[in-house]
């Protein structure tokens, strides 16, 4: 299928790429001095299978301003080792609230603008190389967020899915076997949409990551939750508390404050755990600025 010119990322990975041809031929020598020859053996061929995994992420949560189009971000990235189209699911908890389009960051610059990043055509897989990561925005008109409203954004594999193993012979790149990766080939992702306001405000996303690499929500999962706070004015003494969910425990060690890791003592970083809550503290915030905060926990 053909795929739109798309912000390219450098692969995650050195995986043989799906469809290599891998051959191999030994040699048998025998004899003893000018006697002495080489007989190769036959040679053995096989084909690279693809493997069909893939990650969305929420990017950047969403404030909505009333009445405008909102470019909700998401990233989307092969994990697989193969060329592989993604089939794009989109979903809103608020019957209202309704996709317009969804459009690729064509630019790179992490930002959604109409004059340069071109829109998906509706029911159009989104074609990834291996390793590509991909910035996505789901366009929703403003004026239907009357409340929160969550948006999710599935892809999933075009050749396959299921449990991690199950085989599509003959489906893979090259015409080699396609094998369903640890992510299922498919991955879900949730943005919580919220209406904006003259005051501070914070923004809550979750990814999930389960020990078999789905994104379901079992034992042994983590969680992570990336939470925005929106400052439109210059805002004092700014603290941010979460408890940790019940049925969940810290993962020690995770607490992020704009990408930077804190400690998880109460000491001389912003942040500190007291067992059952995380607590980080802002303190004085500029004017029109954001802070980002993100931590995760384990289902038990």
């Amino acid at each position: 299928m053909a795929a739109l010119a798309l912000a390219m990322v450098a692969p995650a990975h050195a995986a043989t790429r799906a469809g290599t041809a891998i051959a191999n031929t030994a040699t048998l020598t025998v004899g003893n001095g000018a006697d002495r020859q080489s007989l190769p053996s036959n040679t053995v061929t096989l084909t690279t299978a693809e493997l069909l995994d893939v990650t969305v992420a929420a990017d950047r949560p969403t404030i909505a301003a009333t009445g405008a189009e909102i470019a909700v971000g998401y990233v989307v990235v092969n994990t697989g080792n193969g060329a592989e189209d993604f089939v794009l699911t989109i979903a809103s908890d608020r019957s209202a609230v309704t996709v317009a389009r969804v459009a690729i960051d064509s630019d790179g610059n992490g930002s959604y603008d109409a004059a340069s990043d071109r829109s998906l055509a509706p029911g159009a897989p989104l074609s990834l190389t291996p390793g590509q990561s991909v910035r996505i925005f789901v366009l929703v008109d403003g004026g239907q967020v009357t409340a929160a409203t969550h948006i999710s954004v599935t892809a999933t594999a075009h050749t396959g899915s299921g449990v991690a193993g199950t085989t599509f012979a003959g489906a893979g790149d090259q015409g080699g076997d396609a094998v369903v990766g640890r992510t299922g080939g498919t991955a879900t992702a949730t943005t919580l949409l919220t209406i904006s306001a003259d005051q501070p405000s914070l923004t809550k996303s979750q990814t999930v990551f389960a020990p078999d690499g789905s994104t379901r929500a079992v034992r042994g999962a983590i969680v992570t939750y990336t939470l925005v706070a929106s400052f439109p004015t210059a805002t004092g003494g700014a603290a941010i508390d979460d408890p940790v969910p019940a049925g969940t425990t810290y993962v020690p060690g995770s607490i992020t404050l704009d990408g930077r890791a804190l400690s998880d003592a109460a000491d001389g970083d912003a942040a500190s755990v007291d067992g059952v809550t995380i607590h980080v503290a802002l303190g004085d915030v500029a004017a029109a600025s954001t802070r980002t905060v993100q931590f995760s926990v384990k289902i038990q």
